[in-house]
């Protein structure tokens, strides 16, 4: 794959990561894996260094989506013995393929609903939640506390990525919770009524960083200052054993022109926020201890 070609591909990761979410994208990814690898039409000497090129540029994606690394790389060991055998012809090792890669969903699946039902247990009655962005798992946490324990909260969705709170607000709907929207900067306007606040995450780095939604740091901030108790639900899956450095957090620059002055706009696709602000940290095996954290833990 060419530099454009890759360009493209980073582009539309960041796009449906966006949209969908990381959590989301991980699983499509594999299942498009899935789908190309039975389409393949090559010989059966090509099909591991194929497949060596898109773990490859995946592993290079701007940001890396972690949890996708993680789950290629573990493909790419099993399938080492596969590929390497004298025995196995073309249809066999697609065979073993979509098996592997169809046990990766189903495990990154099952460490994302371990971590909605742990998550549940800091949801209470009269809590004001604050919620950011439509992270899959804080949103899964929501409706089930309402629907399964019919626990009584409200929510303030702070309103940053219109996309994704398009697809929050509904969900919010159909379970009967009650919230607000409003803008993310004037979050300082109802922070008094606030009880604590839920955020998932992109990655959780070696260096003690969450990679969040932009935005995330300010928000975050601002409830460390006013004592608000900000919870992180993480499947381990999306920690690294890199750190925040290495993320490749994109960048982007643009030349803006407003009131006759021309300049040119740099912004970053995503927040690196200290694991120092966040005050728990809830995994698939329950809250972690921070002070003891210092890399990829699965």
């Amino acid at each position: 794959m060419n530099e454009k070609s890759q360009e493209n591909l980073y582009k539309l990761l960041r796009d449906i990561s966006d949209f969908m979410g990381v959590a989301r994208i991980t699983v499509l990814a594999l299942q498009g894996l899935i789908a190309s690898i039975q389409e393949l039409k090559c010989e059966r000497a090509d099909i591991g260094a194929l497949l060596d090129e898109f773990i490859e540029i995946t592993r290079e994606s701007e940001p890396k989506i972690i949890p996708l690394v993680h789950l290629l790389e573990d493909f790419h060991d099993e399938m080492k013995p596969v590929i390497e055998s004298d025995t196995a012809g073309l249809e066999a090792v697609k065979t073993q393929a979509a098996r592997i890669l169809t046990d990766k969903i189903e495990i990154f699946k099952n460490n994302a609903r371990l971590v909605t039902e742990k998550g549940l247990d800091y949801v209470r009655d009269g809590d004001v939640i604050i919620v950011h962005s439509a992270s899959s798992v804080v949103t899964n946490i929501l409706v089930r506390a309402r629907e399964v324990l019919n626990r009584n909260f409200r929510v303030i969705v702070l309103e940053h990525n219109v996309r994704r709170t398009r697809q929050l607000i509904p969900a919010l709907e159909k379970a009967g919770i009650a919230f607000e929207v409003v803008p993310a900067y004037n979050l300082d306007h109802y922070i008094e009524q606030a009880t604590k606040m839920f955020v998932g995450a992109l990655t959780v780095t070696s260096d003690r960083k969450m990679v969040a939604p932009a935005g995330s740091a300010g928000t975050i901030s601002l409830c460390h200052l006013n004592n608000i108790s900000v919870h992180l639900f993480a499947n381990t899956l999306h920690f690294s054993h890199r750190r925040s450095m290495d993320q490749h957090i994109y960048q982007s620059r643009e030349d803006m022109q407003a009131a006759g002055c021309k300049y040119c706009l740099s912004t970053h696709s995503h927040c690196l926020v200290d694991l120092d602000l966040i005050d728990h940290v809830i995994t698939e095996s329950g809250e972690m201890i921070k002070s003891a954290y210092s890399g990829y833990v699965p």
